[in-house]
């Protein structure tokens, strides 16, 4: 494929030979970015956030959004799941540098988040709603957009360790580097757990413990040449992880996950307002079962990415289009297929007198289904501190390969997943306190779902309700309280392990200078799941509540952390049948070099 000669030939280029002045004052990076056009509620985690708990996985970020709830199958290594404002785990799209990274091997094109670590991120942002027009297919519910570090820190080592519980041992290594015109940041992080038994003890008398083993190497960089810039990242994931049966212990299945990552961006900048950028990319999913019972199973899933875009901005009008192709293949057990899914898009945004509106269409083509158009309208208004807003933005997904074609369950026949999200808000900022109030729906047609029969699309479902946040600033304390109620309605099947009632309360304690205490008090209200009887049938999961604490402390080049999670012990059930860890303690060190 063109993408694999490209990455040759980028990797035998002399950067360093040809690097010319930086360009000073860019205002633009030819990047595309959701949160310019989107004015509706959204969360952003720095590198500082997400180094606060000694742990590295994604989990614990994510899920301490309002209206985002996360799933895990069993302990460390299970798989992760996420779901936003109603919609399905498999309505969120994840993207690192522009890249996506759902995995098209699996049943439902999903990104599982259970071996993605955060050592090589320097931003994290949750975009709730669709963000089809910039993101195209799979963002129907929501987007994780996730930026790596380039060397902005150069010339810096960092060294970090953590351990804990449940034989729990880690730690990373990166090193920020930079010479003229050139930057990045090489990182390599491991971790082991010992871990819990995957299935719930007080239901199958489960004991065995399963154990996960996490490995990442990456390299991310940037590089200017004249008024060039080529953006490189390469990266491999490797996941491994002990499965119990589906309902008995000590079974000793296992599997293997491999994850390959490459991409390279290259962008003109002809001014400080006017930006273009060519973006190939590759990720690749490779995953291997072992059970007693099936013996061994393989999946393999590509996913190549092409992208031309165009930006332009002023103090007035931004705008931002391109065009852009996807190849998706899959090889599995009698299935080896693929698809196309090229589009057009266009996505604008006007300010003028404290409004801002936007506006942005795409369409799409995909060789099985034909044309698909998604838009996205919205407007805003900013007076002194305060902000309204009102959105309404569009969302599809197509049928992934596996539900298309897999033997004796595939449904040829399947049509695309549909959502149609409107939100409104207002939202007020002072120095000491800040409120957030939205309100939501998300109307979804021809959902996917699993019979005993096999796929079909079933009729529409809303999702609808509103979110309440804010802060409140007191001396040394920052308080951070969210209440999220939610109503489903036209559901053809049980909605599953999506909790109507959550709320949560963060508070930190900014005891002196560079050290922090800080707990969550989380409750959610039951939900319903399946069991796992040869005949399933729909079971209620009780609520349960929740309350993690620890401490961050900085001191000159060192770095101290200590985590306290499920400090009640509870023992409850985010999926039926599945274990979630118990009280649990980490610390963590690190230390920078320069």
């Amino acid at each position: 494929m063109p993408v694999y000669w490209l990455f040759l030939l980028l990797a035998l280029l002399p950067f360093k030979s040809f690097a010319q002045i930086e360009i000073p004052a860019i205002q633009v990076q030819a990047t595309k970015s959701a949160k310019v056009f989107n004015f509706g509620s959204s969360s952003s985690f720095s590198e500082e956030d997400l180094t606060l708990r000694p742990q590295t996985d994604l989990k614990h970020i994510i899920d301490s959004v309002p209206g985002v709830i996360s799933n895990q199958n069993g302990g460390p290594g299970g798989r992760v799941s996420f779901f936003i404002r109603g919609t399905e785990s498999r309505h969120v799209s994840f993207t690192l540098d522009g890249l996506k990274l759902n995995d098209v091997s699996g049943v439902d094109r999903q990104f599982d988040a259970a071996f993605l670590t955060s050592p090589i991120l320097q931003e994290l942002n949750v975009y709730k709603g669709p963000q089809a027009v910039l993101f195209g297919s799979d963002a129907l519910g929501g987007l994780v957009d996730m930026r790596t570090r380039k060397g902005e820190k150069a010339p810096e080592t960092r060294v970090n360790f953590f351990g804990g519980s449940f034989g729990t041992v880690g730690g990373s290594l990166s090193s920020d580097w930079k010479t003229h015109g050139n930057q990045g940041t090489l990182t390599y992080s491991a971790n082991h757990s010992d871990g819990i038994s995957r299935l719930n003890k007080k239901r199958f008398n489960a004991k065995e413990a399963d154990s996960s083993d996490i490995s990442q190497a990456t390299s991310s960089s940037r590089h200017l040449w004249g008024k060039n810039q080529t953006d490189l990242l390469l990266s491999f994931v490797d996941g491994k992880n002990e499965l119990d049966g589906a309902t008995s212990d000590n079974s000793y299945d296992h599997s293997t996950n491999h994850q390959y990552l490459m991409q390279q961006k290259t962008s003109h900048f002809f001014d400080k307002n006017t930006a273009i950028s060519l973006r190939n990319g590759l990720n690749r999913h490779q995953r291997f079962i072992h059970t007693l019972a099936q013996g061994s199973q393989s999946y393999a899933g590509d996913s190549v990415q092409n992208e031309l875009l165009i930006e332009n901005k002023n103090s007035h009008i931004e705008l931002m289009g391109g065009i852009a192709s996807e190849h998706e293949d899959v090889l599995l057990t009698q299935v080896d297929r693929s698809f196309d899914l090229n589009s057009v898009f266009l996505q604008s945004l006007l300010k003028a007198n404290g409004f801002s509106f936007q506006a942005g269409g795409r369409i799409e083509h995909h060789s099985r289904y034909g044309n698909f158009q998604t838009g996205s309208s919205g407007i805003a208004y900013q007076f002194s501190r305060q902000k309204i807003f009102a959105q309404y933005s569009q969302g599809f997904k197509a049928p992934s390969l596996f539900q298309l074609y897999y033997p004796i369950y595939g449904n040829r026949n399947l049509v695309p997943e549909r959502n149609q999200s409107w939100e409104t808000g207002w939202k007020l900022e002072e120095d000491l306190y800040g409120v957030s109030v939205t309100i939501f729906r998300n109307t979804l047609s021809h959902l996917v779902t699993f019979t005993s029969s096999g796929y079909r699309n079933q009729g529409d479902f809303i999702a609808e309700g509103a979110e309440l946040s804010g802060r409140l600033s007191v001396s040394n304390f920052v308080f951070k309280p969210s209440l999220v109620q939610q109503n489903f309605r036209k559901a053809e099947t049980a909605v599953l392990r999506r909790p109507q009632n959550m709320m949560s309360l963060q508070a930190s304690w900014f005891a002196v200078e560079g050290l922090e205490f800080y707990s969550k008090i989380s409750k959610y209200s039951a939900r319903k799941d399946q069991n796992t009887d040869a005949t399933p049938q729909t079971v209620k999961l009780n609520g349960f509540e929740t309350v993690e604490v620890g401490a961050h402390y900085i001191s000159g080049m060192n770095d101290y952390s200590v985590q306290l999670v499920n400090l009640l012990n509870r023992d409850y059930e985010e999926l039926y049948g599945y274990s979630v860890m118990p009280r649990s303690v980490f610390v963590g060190f690190g230390r920078r070099f320069l």
